[in-house]
């Protein structure tokens, strides 16, 4: 059984993990020369004073990157301070690791014994904080990553995007009438609600490059890489649906009398000469006008 649910799991809940925790995470390519890096998540961009989008596609030399020991990796940034990363090895295939998932918490650098070699690089693994630890970028109700988090991933993708020529939007779904539901049944009851909502939204993503946050107190988001703006669409209808799959009761909806959302998106090519991305307060402000047809598109879905 235990061996079922494991073969379920792929590289989007891995980076949804991932981006999540306060700890500095990246993964190296194992097979290339250079070692690029791979990934790297919102944490250790802070841990380096870097944007995480900053250290994608960096080979670890250009990071101070490399293996200290057996048991630990060391990353130093330019003003001196160090991390000490404990090595994971992921394998595609059996045989050869093709990924290092590198992971630890910042740490202090000792006075080095060995002018040759600093003294964090004799730090071992057991040494290196390995629980996983939420910051303000969880949302404390849902338990999925929270506004913070997903602007720090749309400015990564966005960056990336803007590199490769490739389209990214961002779909924000609202609860309808959340605040009589409250009135009606609740604190509890409503972030029972959130909750089943989030859970129908974030496991209705269906490759590694999606990504779903809750951004406001009735609203989630999702960002998705590449993929044509119909598709897009239909997707954000079948999230829909999903909601209203959910039968939660709500005899203050209407017409539909269970809880449903409403939805908007916003989408992109990012040219070259942007700077900053806005894909989800553009988003929002269509959702808030009410002027987007997807936003009728799902109003006719909750008259059935």
């Amino acid at each position: 059984m235990s061996f079922n649910i494991l073969k379920n799991l792929n590289k989007h809940l891995l980076r949804q993990a991932l981006d999540a925790v306060g700890t500095p995470a990246l993964i190296v390519d194992a097979e290339g020369d250079e070692k690029l890096v791979v990934y790297a998540n919102p944490a250790a961009g802070r841990a380096l004073g870097l944007q995480a989008s900053e250290l994608i596609a960096r080979p670890a030399s250009n990071l101070c990157l490399e293996p200290a020991t057996d048991e630990c990796w060391q990353l130093r940034a330019k003003d001196g301070s160090a991390l000490a990363l404990r090595p994971v090895p992921l394998y595609a295939q059996p045989g050869q690791a093709s990924y290092w998932l590198l992971t630890g918490d910042p740490v202090e650098q000792p006075a080095a014994r060995n002018p040759a070699r600093p003294a964090i690089a004799g730090v071992r693994a057991t040494e290196v904080p390995s629980r996983i630890v939420r910051d303000d970028r969880t949302d404390v109700t849902t338990g999925i990553p929270g506004r913070t988090a997903f602007l720090e991933v749309q400015y990564r993708d966005w960056f990336i995007a803007r590199q490769e020529h490739k389209r990214l939007s961002v779909i924000v779904f609202r609860i309808n009438a959340l605040e009589s539901y409250q009135k009606l049944f609740g604190r509890h009851a409503t972030e029972t609600c959130l909750r089943r909502v989030a859970h129908a939204i974030s496991n209705s993503m269906q490759r590694s490059t999606d990504y779903s946050a809750r951004v406001g107190n009735d609203r989630f988001a999702v960002l998705i890489s590449g993929g044509a703006e119909d598709r897009i669409a239909q997707f954000a209808e079948r999230i829909a649906q999903r909601v209203w799959d959910l039968a939660i009761h709500h005899p203050r909806s209407q017409p539909a009398r269970y809880v449903t959302v409403s939805f908007s998106m916003a989408s992109e090519i990012p040219p070259l000469s942007a700077e900053e991305p806005g894909l989800l307060e553009d988003a929002e402000d269509r959702l808030t006008r009410g002027q987007e047809p997807e936003e009728q598109r799902s109003s006719s879905l909750e008259a059935g």
